[in-house]
């Protein structure tokens, strides 16, 4: 039967789609036909499909349309060698022919989906968002810092600084449920702290996982008011079950005569104190 499948599939006359299908199933089809295991055949198909998704070089119709081609074809030169296995051979490929084309557009969906994603991905690379908070990414909002210290410089502007640490609960739960827990709890606090700052101040993440605000123009009281608000507004946001502990480093600067990476080293070693000795508000 091998022979003869080979014979068959040599005297085809297929377009390029056609034999881009059947290329690979051919191995496959002998088998099938011997034990009925149509299993390697079929995952041949959908692979080739899987990867015309992926490079959107053919539509799927047209996959779905070479592969009946082919299909026929195939049965069409078994049956003029008229012998009975050649008959059967026939009998079992038209059998298989509605799952193939099944698998063929399961294939395509999956290089298709393959492919959003990647898109996605590379849609979240290239923005200065973080997708899950909406803030800036760790090295956006120091930029913004770097510029918000140059223009009170300029203008002779105070700039405020807070630091928000986030401690969770531990949870009796796998990894995957803690992650996405982790992820809606940042997502939560993402959304609320820009509800509830003003348009010109800049929300972003910070290295160790927290959230880094930066409020230009803004007093030392004002600055103190604004934590203890952001406070209030982040407990009732995060609801009444098992909402996490939240940790604010401050720091303000009237005039300021120190550059942005050493306003982030001060406010980092706040923060860091305030973790080790529970503090939930530390000024640097």
């Amino acid at each position: 039967m091998d022979e003869l499948i080979l014979t068959v599939y040599g005297g085809l006359v297929l377009d390029e789609v056609g034999r881009s299908m059947w290329e690979p199933a051919i191995p496959h089809l002998a088998r099938f036909v011997d034990d009925e295991d149509g299993a390697p055949l079929l995952a041949a198909v959908e692979d080739v499909a899987r990867s015309a998704g992926l490079s959107q070089s053919v539509p799927v119709a047209v996959l779905l349309d070479g592969f009946i081609q082919g299909s026929h074809a195939v049965c069409d030169g078994l049956r003029a060698h008229g012998t009975t296995e050649a008959h059967e051979a026939c009998r079992l490929l038209m059998g298989l022919e509605n799952v193939a084309l099944t698998r063929i557009a399961t294939g395509y969906a999956a290089g298709l989906e393959e492919t959003i994603l990647g898109l996605q991905r590379d849609a979240e690379d290239a923005s200065p968002l973080d997708l899950a908070t909406g803030a800036m990414k760790p090295d956006e909002i120091v930029g913004q810092l770097s510029l918000e210290v140059d223009r009170c410089q300029r203008m002779e502007l105070s700039l405020g600084l807070l630091e928000l640490g986030l401690e969770e609960p531990a949870r009796d739960e796998s990894a995957s449920c803690a992650r996405d827990e982790h992820r809606g709890v940042l997502h939560e606090t993402g959304e609320c702290l820009r509800e509830n700052l003003r348009r010109y101040d800049s929300v972003g993440l910070s290295s160790d996982g927290g959230f880094l605000l930066v409020l230009p123009d803004i007093s030392r009281r004002g600055l103190a008011s604004a934590a203890e608000r952001l406070r209030r507004e982040l407990d009732a946001c995060a609801g009444p079950s098992a909402p996490p502990r939240f940790m604010f480093a401050l720091a303000h600067y009237d005039y300021i005569d120190v550059n942005a990476g050493e306003m982030l080293e001060a406010l980092d070693h706040s923060m860091q104190r305030a973790r080790v000795v529970h503090e939930p508000l530390t000024w640097s």
